[in-house]
């Protein structure tokens, strides 16, 4: 029968070998958590001339290896900046998604009421409209030419629910802030013709 003093001394080693590799794994584990960096994140989709505020982004630790130059790290400050292509939820921001106020004018969300038989069909958030200013004849007047108020403006958001009972639909359209009062005066008179820039 072994003795059991033998016994005990052939297991330490296998117990110091384990001990050993858990302390080695949980350096391992430490040291790759430590990689990487924080960087901004959207937390909502943003449309092209959207002006970055503190809600919209959030910091997350992340490793993007030879390609963390290419995005904002913590360091950078996005607020302020204004978005120069679509942006979204989730989406790491670029250094080319984005861009200071001074070169790019800021954009407005505006709501308007269409007619929903004014409205294009398959419009989706995030694509361009155009959208016509249109004057109906009335008591013999002569016609009016149909006039383009706004082209490529994004649709960030749309009731459709309220087109398909037949009522007004509700649009929400990213507008550069300097043409906000053109398209709310069309609204004052006519009606305004909702077209899809590409089909």
């Amino acid at each position: 029968m072994p003795n059991k003093k033998d016994f005990s001394h052939s297991r330490t080693p296998l117990a110091l070998t384990l001990i050993g590799a858990s302390f080695l794994s949980a350096f391992a584990l430490t040291f790759l958590s430590q990689r990487g960096s924080d960087y901004w994140v959207a937390t909502a989709g943003m449309a092209p001339g959207h002006q970055i505020v503190s809600g919209d982004v959030q910091r997350e630790h992340l490793d993007l290896g030879s390609n963390a130059s290419l995005y904002l790290s913590s360091l950078d400050n996005p607020h302020g900046l204004v978005v120069v292509t679509k942006i979204e939820a989730g989406e790491i921001l670029n250094n080319q998604d984005v861009n200071s106020t001074s070169n790019l004018p800021v954009a407005s969300a505006v709501p308007v009421s269409i007619r929903s038989v004014d409205l294009a069909a398959g419009i989706q958030v995030g694509e361009a409209l155009d959208i016509y200013w249109v004057i109906d004849n009335q008591n013999g007047e002569l016609p009016v030419q149909p006039v383009l108020i706004l082209g490529g403006v994004i649709l960030l958001n749309f009731d459709q629910n309220s087109k398909n009972f037949g009522t007004d639909a509700a649009l929400t359209v990213s507008v550069e802030e300097t043409q906000v009062l053109r398209l709310l005066t069309a609204t004052t008179h006519g009606r305004l013709v909702i077209v899809r820039s590409h089909v």
